[in-house]
């Protein structure tokens, strides 16, 4: 398929043309089928497009406070300009090839000769060479030619007898022209081809092309369009935003609130100074009074610092932060006065927030005194001071480990030595009350004393945390910044061995000493508790399967020896502060 363009062919093949379709002269189209190409479909489609969304790009946003796109941006005009552009280059367009259509010299059609179909629905030709013609089909009334590649056509006949008649006529003629392109027989070159360009033409006839009629402003549409869509998109948007203004503030006027003067200052133009300076502080004085909030009335002084109304807005704030205060303290937790002291640290109620503070203190302490034991006069008085310093400071608490070096476990290993059931190393007690052995049971008993303490006191106020060990060559207590709970302990052999069969072994009894000190920071008093705890060996430990080997055995009884006991202690001193305390 090539294409060829009617308007620069030469004169005589024009003549030849125009004289095949419109009055029959030879060749004549042994099929035909009239109408133009829907050419303007596509420009209407354009232009209505480009109308409809001219119509919403105008619409959206417009006068609605919060939109952003109710006051459109510059950048908008190049959208407005493509589609003015659009609307008016379509209706050229359109125009132009109506003009054209109407100048054709011959009627737009499709024609089948023998050498060639010519698809001349407009004048700019679709030419396919009958060579490569694939089928003639006969359908009903019709006829349908198709060529390689995708050109089908479909032409109509009287009857089916016609079609099927037409159809073996045009493979004859097919052969016709290809015998004529063979030979090169130019008188039948010119009977089989129209657009066959004779040797010879008639010296007399005209010698100009035709010229395709088109309009003087057509052949300059796309200016055209351009210039019209350069001035008509500024005025459009200009217009456009000018009234989107004017209804925004409308509508805000007609709301009279805070947020719909905000939402117009945010986009419009027009009004901004009369709302900025007049009708937004008025809405925001009514919504602050009508709230009676802290946040309200800060809002508005921090949004008017030059009022002349301070000494109302003074005694409006101060209320309203007694009033706040007050919602605080309904909620009966300290983390709601500390929420309102870091929301509001101006608060100008400074004395009140104390009063309240110091209540919950109170209230807590209060609480403890029921579950103290009744006797234990110690206790209370140290535990009033607790509660007095973490009012002050803050509610930690470390809980700090002291360990102390043995001073008989190493004969407890020579007497181990001696005795029948001896196992080799594994039977030495010091493998098992060492600093890694002493880690795991301080471990559990922080926990233990934390999670107790934590649950037994206030715990908004207080939080028991385990700190660092304290090194074994340390004899004093080290300085604090935050009361501490110190632990020393050590164990040591209380003199008693005893002996397995399954699995053989020897085990020796041990005494825990521990120590509890309970300091405050620049406190001289502080509170100390003893406790003592001898264990045997616990051989129900090793009441299994039968299956624990020698060192197996003896990390499972001593472990549950340390454990017991340190588990103990912790028990005993939690008993101390807590008369109802059930771990």
């Amino acid at each position: 398929m090539k294409v060829v363009d009617f308007y620069k062919l030469p004169r005589p093949i024009q003549d030849r043309f125009v004289g095949s379709v419109m009055s029959g002269f030879p060749p004549a189209p042994l099929l035909a089928r009239a109408g133009g190409a829907q050419t303007n479909a596509r420009w209407i489609g354009l232009s209505v497009v480009s109308l409809l969304l001219l119509i919403v790009t105008l619409a959206v946003g417009y006068g609605e406070l919060g939109s952003r796109l109710a006051i459109q941006s510059p950048k908008w005009l190049i959208l407005y300009t493509l589609l003015v552009f659009g609307i008016v280059y379509g209706i050229v367009q359109i125009w132009t090839r109506h003009v054209r259509a109407q100048g054709l010299p011959y009627n737009a059609g499709v024609y089948l000769f023998p050498a060639c179909l010519i698809d001349a629905q407009s004048d700019r030709f679709a030419v396919y060479d009958t060579r490569e013609l694939v089928s003639v089909n006969a359908q009903d009334s019709s006829v349908r030619v198709s060529f390689s590649g995708r050109g089908s056509f479909l032409f109509f006949a009287a009857d089916a007898s016609a079609a099927a008649a037409i159809a073996t006529e045009v493979w004859a003629e097919r052969e016709r022209a290809m015998r004529a392109q063979e030979t090169e027989d130019q008188k039948e070159l010119v009977s089989v081809d129209p657009l066959h360009n004779p040797r010879f033409s008639s010296p007399v006839g005209p010698r100009d092309q035709y010229q395709a009629k088109t309009p003087f402003w057509g052949k300059y549409g796309a200016v055209a369009a351009s210039v019209v869509a350069l001035a008509g998109a500024d005025a459009l948007w200009v217009f456009r935003n000018a009234g989107s203004d004017r209804a925004m503030y409308e509508r805000a006027k007609a709301a009279n609130d805070t947020a719909s003067f905000r939402a117009y200052l945010a986009r419009g133009r027009a009004h901004a100074s009369q709302v900025s300076d007049f009708d937004l502080p008025r809405a925001e004085l009514n919504d602050a009074v009508a709230v009676g909030t802290v946040d309200a009335l800060l809002a508005f002084k921090s949004a008017h610092p030059t009022t002349k109304i301070s000494d109302h807005l003074a005694d409006a704030i101060r209320k309203a932060m007694l009033a706040e205060l007050d919602r605080a303290k309904d909620k009966g937790t300290l983390s709601a006065l500390e929420d309102f002291a870091k929301r509001y640290p101006n608060n100008g109620v400074e004395p009140e927030l104390r009063n309240a503070i110091h209540a919950v203190f109170m209230r807590d302490f209060e609480a403890f005194k029921k579950r103290a034991p009744a006797n234990d006069k110690n206790v209370l008085s140290f535990a009033e001071r607790l509660f007095a310093w973490a009012e002050k400071h803050d509610g930690r608490v470390e809980i700090r480990f002291r360990r102390r070096k043995s001073e008989s476990l190493g004969r407890a290993d020579a007497f181990v030595v001696r005795t029948p059931s001896f196992a080799g190393d594994v039977s030495y007690p010091t493998h098992y009350f060492d600093e890694k052995h002493a880690a795991r049971h301080e471990q559990d008993l922080g926990k233990l004393l934390s999670d107790r303490f934590n649950a037994g006191l206030s715990p908004e106020i207080f939080e028991f945390v385990q700190g660092a060990v304290i090194p074994m060559d340390v004899e004093a207590l080290p300085e604090i910044s935050t009361p501490t709970l110190f632990v020393t302990h050590s164990a040591e052999w209380s003199g008693h061995s005893f002996t397995a069969y399954k699995p053989h072994g020897v085990y020796v009894g041990i005494a825990f000493f521990f120590e509890g000190q309970f300091v405050i920071p620049g406190d001289p008093k502080f509170f100390k508790f003893k406790n003592d705890v001898v264990k045997p060996a616990a051989l129900g430990q090793l009441k299994d399967d039968g299956t624990l080997q020698p060192g197996t055995a003896e990390e499972k009884v001593y472990n549950a020896m340390g454990a017991e006991a340190f588990e103990q202690f912790g028990d005993k001193l939690v008993g101390r502060f807590f008369s109802d305390d059930k771990p």
